[in-house]
């Protein structure tokens, strides 16, 4: 009997126990229900505020960003039409060739910066704001192309002093060869065997340049290093005639060939001047015609120096 109640008593336990933790689970269920709708509710009325606040943007500023894209196409094409014709016109009143690609370049980048500045506007962003933004980024971008600022600065420098024009020879940097553009932030050379070589405008400026066009004549030296022994004042005599029959070589200054005597061997320095224009010619076949005279009369050169 005692054993049948302790039972009974322990099942009724059990059940009221069972009961409870049914009731504490149905009462976590409801209340994880009832947060996942709420979270889910909240989700969606977020998402709808947005795309409403995303229409109502596009409504505002979308026909005033495709204005603005279509005014910033028109603008650059305008821009580029004009400096084109801006191009020609300088042309045609000759101004130096050297001016000409700068000034289109700096008509170009100002004329650009006015169109997106005024495209700025039309989009409705403040341009107080703007302009100390702009401010902000035009100080970190300095620091950071303060190369590049050096190269425009140098290519005023260029234009100003008027170093070279398009169209003369120079050295400078390592290079050699005819300038095709002075442009905003490089020059453009192009090499006796047509490479193109872009040198930047500040080295440039601070640099050695050697003009070989500047002038209007040029000095050309070839030097004949002969054995002692050699008969040297009768091919001093046929240089000098070989020099004369070119009708390209200056009588004045005069042509002269110089005796140098050293331990070792002498040599003739033949000196003769041109014109800037033909020195190149003149240079490759008087070059040429001694050469082909030391040949012919067996005259043994050791060295001969152009």
């Amino acid at each position: 009997m005692f054993q049948t109640d302790t039972i009974t008593e322990t099942s009724e336990k059990i059940s009221q126990h069972a009961d409870k933790v049914a009731t504490n689970v149905e009462s976590v269920t409801s209340v994880a229900v009832e947060s996942t709708v709420q979270t889910v509710q909240q989700s969606i009325d977020m998402i709808q505020q947005l795309q409403q606040k995303g229409l109502n943007l596009l409504l505002d500023y979308g026909p005033k960003i495709i204005v603005a894209i279509l005014l910033l196409w028109l603008g650059f094409k305008l821009t580029n039409f004009l400096c084109k014709r801006i191009q020609k016109l300088m042309v045609r009143r000759n101004f130096d060739p050297s001016l000409v690609p700068f000034i289109s370049q700096v008509i170009s980048i100002v004329f650009k910066i006015l169109i997106i500045i005024t495209v700025i506007s039309i989009v409705g962003i403040q341009m107080t704001s703007f302009i100390a933004l702009l401010g902000a980024m035009g100080l970190a971008i300095g620091m950071a192309f303060s190369g590049t600022l050096s190269n425009v600065a140098g290519g005023v420098v260029l234009l100003v002093l008027k170093t070279f024009k398009v169209g003369d020879y120079i050295a400078a940097q390592g290079f050699e060869g005819t300038v095709k553009s002075i442009q905003i932030f490089t020059t453009i050379l192009i090499t006796p065997d047509n490479k193109t070589i872009s040198i930047p405008n500040g080295p440039l400026a601070t640099g050695t340049i050697t003009n070989f066009s500047l002038m209007e004549t040029r000095r050309l030296d070839i030097n004949v290093k002969l054995a002692h022994g050699t008969p040297t004042n009768k091919i001093a005599f046929d240089i000098l005639e070989i020099l004369k029959q070119d009708e390209r070589i200056l009588k004045d200054p005069k042509a002269a060939v110089l005796t140098n005597i050293t331990e070792s061997s002498v040599t003739l320095d033949a000196r003769f001047w041109t014109l800037t224009t033909d020195y190149w010619d003149v240079h490759g076949l008087i070059s040429e015609k001694i050469y082909q005279y030391l040949f012919d009369n067996q005259i043994s050169v050791p060295q001969l120096k152009i």
